[in-house]
């Protein structure tokens, strides 16, 4: 895609920050200013004020620079960034202590949602046409927007390619509220491990599929060729679509179930049913779902 199908006025553009390498996490980090010990809230504003100006100016331009830039990235326009409303410190959004380690020196940052590179990292004089690199003036430990010379970038870069770095991602769980967000502690808070295969031993109530199948032809003969939900009156013909539902729940005990013992119904008024009832044995009657299920959408 091109860099102005993302970023199409240079009024989106918050500005620019030298960094000295491309992006490894999905956050822009800033170095302390001051005395982080003595003034913490003058430091972490700075992390504040760039979050709560993404909430309008989303995207960041990041250009190497700075002591620790090599030679091989300095005054090359290396990514375009997303910045999101979420900041705090750096090292409570690594969960790797050799990368917090690494980021120490930027204690404070903002969170990202997207990272795209610019194709060929143009350099700023060589490449885009700029007699110097004046517009990385005080963006080391900060952002910087000199209006003049941002819609000078946009016009450079405007047309030229860029590419999706998927490889670089926002905390797992993480979602974009579009407000401004302080975060005090490890991100994320909880996680859990999944996905692993277990051997479990249960014991299952029988079930008989022969009976479940005739009440759904039933169903669909009676309908025209379509299968109908009893108790709201949805119809598909899809069968995948409805579940047969036991009138008396088949938990309480062996049976001679006949086709008058069953309801078809979709998944939505089969969980009411159950989790409408007095209890787990005592689901709600299907016209009371249909009752509820009407009031409900009236509402």
């Amino acid at each position: 895609m091109r860099f102005n199908e993302v970023v199409n006025d240079s009024a989106m553009l918050m500005g620019v920050k030298a960094v000295y390498g491309r992006s490894i996490l999905s956050l822009i980090a800033f170095g302390p200013r001051g005395d982080l010990e003595r003034e913490p809230s003058k430091h972490f504003m700075l992390g504040r004020n760039t979050a709560e100006v993404a909430l309008q100016t989303p995207y960041l331009i990041s250009i190497g620079g700075g002591a620790q830039v090599t030679d091989e990235l300095r005054g090359r326009v290396l990514e375009l960034l997303r910045v999101t409303g979420v900041y705090g410190k750096t090292s409570d959004f690594i969960s790797d202590e050799a990368t917090r380690k690494r980021m120490a020196q930027w204690p404070v940052a903002t969170l990202l949602t997207e990272v795209y590179t610019i194709d060929g990292e143009p350099r700023l004089v060589e490449d885009l046409g700029f007699p110097d690199r004046r517009i990385l003036e005080n963006a080391y430990d900060t952002v910087r927007r000199d209006p003049a010379a941002i819609a000078k970038l946009w016009e450079a870069l405007k047309d030229r390619s860029i590419t999706r770095r998927y490889d670089i991602a926002p905390p797992p769980g993480f979602i974009d509220r579009g407000k401004l967000v302080y975060v005090g502690s490890r991100y994320p808070q909880m996680t859990a491990a999944e996905g692993e295969r277990i051997h479990k031993s249960m014991v299952e109530v029988e079930r008989k599929s022969a009976i479940s199948k005739a009440k759904k032809l039933a169903n669909k003969s009676d309908n025209g060729g379509r299968f109908v939900c009893e108790g709201c009156g949805f119809s598909d013909e899809s069968s995948a679509m409805f579940d047969v539902h036991h009138l008396s729940p088949i938990n309480i005990g062996p049976r001679e179930t006949s086709m008058d013992d069953l309801a078809v119904l979709c998944p939505t008024c089969h969980r009411w049913s159950h989790a409408k009832g007095i209890d787990r044995l005592t689901p709600l009657p299907v016209a009371e779902v249909s009752a509820q299920r009407g009031a409900n959408r009236r509402m």
